[in-house]
């Protein structure tokens, strides 16, 4: 156009670009917004007791279900330690996401633990006649001590998957990130 003249001052976009440029190299609070998130996520999953995917899990064993004292209504959770112990940890620019516990990988993917033969003492109560009880009791209440070999065996325990993100969780964490990064350049670009 000729005559024309337009003059652009940009200092608000650069503003912004340093702002999400800032954001980045110092996620901590993105990263803090997305552990809350999928420890939300993961308490939902183990109290609907399903995959991420949303499989559900695979049931108890009888044999398990029969001795099983605490929870028998609840998967993976005999004592709750596992769900529990969910956390996050922010390493540089890294979320790490899982459980301290030894069994939580067995529980998540499957898999056989050999038990070795062992011997130990079995506890019973014995009745005035001599008759022995049928029924283990604690050491404390026995009268009666015998000592019994078990030979080994082998336990398989199912993958019951309960790591990770679904689709819907990725899409959440992703709306995470975009409102992180739209915060940071609305307030860069003021």
């Amino acid at each position: 156009m000729a005559g024309a003249t337009l003059e652009f001052d940009n200092a608000a976009v650069l503003g912004a670009i340093r702002a999400a440029a800032d954001a980045l190299a110092n996620p901590d609070l993105l990263l803090r917004d997305m552990g809350e998130h999928l420890m939300i996520v993961h308490q939902q999953r183990f109290a609907a007791q399903q995959s991420p995917d949303g499989t559900p899990w695979l049931p108890l064993s009888p044999a398990y279900l029969k001795r099983k004292k605490k929870n028998k209504n609840k998967i993976l959770q005999p004592d709750g330690y596992l769900a529990n112990t969910l956390r996050y940890q922010l390493s540089g620019a890294e979320l790490l996401f899982g459980s301290n516990r030894i069994y939580a990988a067995i529980q998540h993917f499957g898999g056989q633990i050999d038990m070795p033969a062992r011997s130990q003492d079995a506890y019973f109560k014995q009745d005035r006649s001599g008759r022995v009880g049928n029924q283990f009791v604690s050491k404390r209440k026995s009268n009666f001590a015998q000592r019994v070999t078990i030979g080994n065996y082998t336990i398989t325990i199912p993958a019951r998957p309960w790591l990770g993100t679904s689709a819907q969780d990725d899409e959440d964490l992703l709306q995470i990130g975009n409102r992180y990064l739209a915060n940071a350049i609305s307030a860069g670009g003021a």
